[in-house]
């Protein structure tokens, strides 16, 4: 299994549990929910219940952008280096950069159901370490396509 499939695979349980565990914990919670949280992670706006979904519906507009970047490699829209213009190697930029997003909307998810409905007093430091995961890989692709155009400018002077 290529490691862009197996990224993939992971994407799209991470999605599927962020809708599953919104809908199934949905009913449980009172009329007006968390919705915003300061840095210190305690919660400094509240909406209607409804708003819940947003975060879902974010995660699935990322996932459905990040996973149709790769579907053409040769767009004039795409700015990467000639190296990384094939479809596998956008995949796993694109899917390892998916993955650190849909972990941090997922945990945003839960922690904020989980205040809602007064099991958690405050968001935990989990976010800052996914955040941090989320830069790292960030910096990490960025490094890479970098290197990789310069390396290209060098080898097409005469």
């Amino acid at each position: 299994m290529k490691i862009s499939t197996f990224l993939l695979t992971i994407n799209i349980a991470l999605l599927i549990f962020i809708w599953v565990f919104t809908g199934v914990k949905y009913a449980e919670l009172p009329e007006i929910v968390p919705s915003h949280f300061s840095v210190n992670g305690r919660v400094d706006g509240e909406s209607a219940k409804n708003t819940i979904w947003f975060l879902p519906a974010i995660a699935t507009f990322i996932f459905l952008l990040m996973v149709g970047v790769p579907r053409n490699p040769d767009s004039p829209m795409l700015n990467v280096p000639q190296s990384f213009r094939n479809k596998e190697t956008l995949k796993l930029y694109m899917y390892s950069m998916l993955l650190p997003v849909l972990l941090l909307l997922g945990d945003t998810v839960v922690e904020s159901i989980l205040m809602a409905q007064g099991r958690l007093a405050e968001m935990t430091n989990a976010v800052f370490v996914l955040l941090a995961l989320l830069f790292g890989v960030m910096g990490f692709c960025i490094f890479k396509m970098l290197k990789e155009s310069r390396a290209e400018l060098l080898n097409s002077k005469p």
